[in-house]
């Protein structure tokens, strides 16, 4: 009988036990539910559009591109002297954009230059220890599920002080467009190159062409007060 008496009571304590345990761990989740939702890093889409101009999250994706002609001959008067930036060849870079959100997202876009040979007799590139910052940006309204898409003509003529296209073949000019978005986005690039062909009267005759695709991860990057253009 005495036996059967301690058995009941380490039973009733082990309920007891299992109860406290059960209620500490439902109180662990729930505060950590409560963090998350609180947290701007992890609910992006819970911002408003007048927090940008206080801070917020936006989700940041940086798009090489490469384009216009690097000739495998100097310029006149010039020689060259050790490699290029790029090997000798016609390259073109098309961005595509799409907003798979069902609502219009407004997207941020800044273009930095780090090569540019508009100027044949000065041509810049950005080599450390220099570096550069944005030189133009922009805003875009994308509709719920449009997209649309950036190109080496839509850069030539937003970065060029004329706001015209150089002739054919444009000079080499390589960088990054950077798209900010308060909402994910579909980000692919598509390059494709032509090699120049070897008779030196008509260099840019192509001679074989590549093309490759690349889809641009995002980040989540904390947008200071005041970064982001109106």
């Amino acid at each position: 009988m005495l036996r059967k008496h301690w058995t009941l009571v380490a039973l009733a304590g082990l309920f007891v036990v299992t109860l406290v345990m059960a209620g500490f761990l439902l109180g662990q989740q729930r505060a950590a539910s409560a963090s998350s939702q609180a947290s701007p890093e992890l609910a992006p889409q819970a911002i408003p559009n007048e927090q940008i101009a206080v801070g917020a999250y936006l989700w940041s994706y940086a798009a090489k591109f490469v384009c216009g002609y690097q000739s495998p001959f100097p310029t006149p008067g010039t020689s060259l002297l050790g490699e290029p930036v790029v090997k000798p060849g016609n390259y073109a870079t098309e961005i595509n954009i799409h907003n798979p959100q069902y609502r219009e997202v407004k997207l941020y876009k800044k273009v930095l230059l780090l090569a540019d040979a508009r100027n044949p007799q000065q041509p810049r590139v950005v080599r450390e220890p220099e570096s550069v910052g944005p030189i133009v940006t922009d805003t875009l309204i994308l509709k719920p599920d449009y997209a649309t898409l950036d190109d080496c003509n839509r850069i030539y003529a937003w970065t060029a002080p004329t706001g015209g296209l150089p002739a054919f073949p444009p000079p080499l000019m390589i960088g990054y467009l950077v798209i900010l978005s308060r909402t994910e986005l579909d980000v692919d690039v598509v390059y494709t190159a032509v090699a120049p062909g070897a008779d030196q009267t008509a260099p840019t005759q192509p001679s074989g062409i590549s093309i490759d695709e690349e889809r641009v991860t995002g980040k989540r990057v904390f947008v200071p007060p005041g970064v982001v253009f109106p």
